[in-house]
């Protein structure tokens, strides 16, 4: 799937490429910042990570009670469903943005190599992030105790998603930087040899 949805917009024109990667940036933030006043609003006690990453069925269950408890567990269910479309941006976001940035490398450079892994990393960050999101809706099934296996598959995916999506942000980075200083060695030449 990463590799035809690479490919694709891979073979966009360079326009067409960069007004894609602009309109993924919209949807990303757009989603997230609707996402961020959702998740507020749902009255979850911890910030999401916190959650995500608490390994412990009885927390993420009283987590769950808290929300029962104020009324805003409904708001919290409409925030994992929107959470999809935050996703989908992420993956969109990070595909378009890691492909553009390996168009300036050539074929088998650092710069594409890297900026290709960008790319997979937030592909593969996004799936992790879906497999966590579909499995909070297992989790919330349970009205007494959700179990600790559960709760341990739950924040392994969430563990794996946000080490995916860093690696995916560092060789964004590293990608630039490649490609800032080949093209300064070329001017370099460049200029040495006129």
């Amino acid at each position: 799937m990463f590799c035809l949805l690479k490919n694709r917009v891979q073979s966009l024109s360079l326009r067409t490429h960069i007004l894609a990667t602009l309109a993924s940036f919209a949807a990303f933030q757009g989603t997230r910042i609707t996402l961020d006043a959702f998740y507020a609003a749902s009255g979850h006690p911890v910030d999401y990570a916190t959650g995500q990453l608490a390994f412990s069925g009885e927390k993420i269950f009283g987590y769950y009670e808290s929300m029962r408890a104020g009324g805003t567990f409904g708001t919290y269910i409409q925030t994992q469903m929107f959470d999809f479309l935050f996703i989908a941006s992420v993956i969109a976001f990070g595909i378009c943005l890691g492909t553009l940035i390996g168009r300036l490398g050539a074929e088998r450079s650092a710069t594409r190599i890297m900026a290709t892994g960008a790319a997979f990393f937030a592909f593969v960050g996004g799936t992790l992030d879906a497999l966590e999101n579909a499995m909070s809706f297992v989790l919330m099934q349970f009205q007494t105790t959700i179990p600790q296996v559960l709760a341990l598959i739950y924040s392994s995916f969430a563990a794996l998603k946000f080490v995916s999506l860093t690696f995916a942000m560092a060789l964004a980075i590293a990608a630039l930087i490649a490609a800032a200083i080949a093209g300064g060695m070329h001017m370099f030449r460049a200029s040495q040899s006129a």
